[in-house]
């Protein structure tokens, strides 16, 4: 366990093993029977009479990442008193056995399902390091660009689906893997895109927007590029998606109705970004 004393921020390191899926061949490497996720979840140093467990978002990070490259603004949800935990895939991370690849992303989905699982069981495991920690009826899914295609299949395909989620929220994604079913479930989904995205066209996020279910909201970042402005610095596009993600998951995770309010005037701001809604 180590402590950001400068934030706040206590972080746990966990080696979780899913022994029941393989991580295939990839270059020089063989392949392996098991998939092993090392995920960092972090969480906000409790205060003196504050008790009790915290909602939960499991992160996807995207390709070529790991646990903490986009810690710039999961932190932020950690301050807002969310547990976040944040795996790195076997495949597709930075240091990858023979390589960095995108071949695995259809089993990432399913990779976010185990991780999931395996922090509820251990917050409701007496004597855990995660003991106590997460309320297993209050979570939620997010990710960004590669992650983020992984969390919308593992929000709204039926197959793949993590059960009883309350909320997903997706960063510059689409959906490439086809499995979702956006027209049946009506899990809430927040989508951010900027307008200026020349990997993943802000035009992924617009279709799935008018696939789903409400309640729905699309925040366009005009402007901005693929990463601009998600790294939670201070910048104003980077501040719209710090806010309108917290007020989100204020919403349909934490249950405080007010955010909703919050949500529509944080994600309308002139000349940085705008907002659609289906609440």
């Amino acid at each position: 366990m180590t402590t950001d004393a400068a934030t706040a921020i206590e972080r746990v390191s966990l080696t979780l093993v899913d022994d029941t899926r393989p991580t295939p061949a990839n270059g020089s490497f063989d392949g392996a029977p098991h998939r092993t996720l090392e995920t960092v979840v972090s969480y906000p140093v409790r205060v003196a009479g504050v008790v009790g467990p915290m909602p939960l978002v499991v992160f996807a990070t995207g390709y070529g990442g790991d646990s903490m490259n986009w810690s710039g603004l999961t932190d932020h949800w950690v301050r807002a008193g969310y547990v976040v935990a944040s795996p790195t895939f076997p495949l597709s991370c930075r240091d990858a056995p023979g390589g960095t690849s995108g071949s695995d992303l259809a089993s990432q989905p399913g990779d976010v399902a185990f991780v999931t699982r395996q922090v509820l069981d251990r917050a409701a495991a007496r004597g855990s390091e995660l003991d106590g920690l997460v309320d297993a009826d209050r979570v939620a899914l997010a990710g960004k660009s590669f992650g983020a295609i992984t969390v919308l299949e593992a929000g709204y395909c039926p197959a793949e689906q993590v059960p009883n989620i309350r909320a997903v929220i997706s960063m510059t994604g689409m959906a490439l893997l086809q499995g979702a079913q956006f027209e049946s479930v009506d899990t809430p989904l927040l989508l951010e895109h900027g307008d200026e995205d020349a990997l993943v066209p802000c035009s992924a996020s617009q279709d799935v927007y008018e696939r789903a279910c409400s309640p729905k909201f699309f925040v366009t970042l005009h402007g901005e590029d693929h990463l601009s402005a998600f790294h939670g610095g201070s910048s104003p596009a980077e501040a719209v998606v710090v806010r309108t993600t917290i007020d989100f998951l204020d919403r349909y995770v934490a249950g405080e109705h007010d955010a909703l309010t919050r949500l529509l005037r944080d994600g309308d701001v002139p000349g940085v970004a705008t907002i659609v809604a289906s609440p």
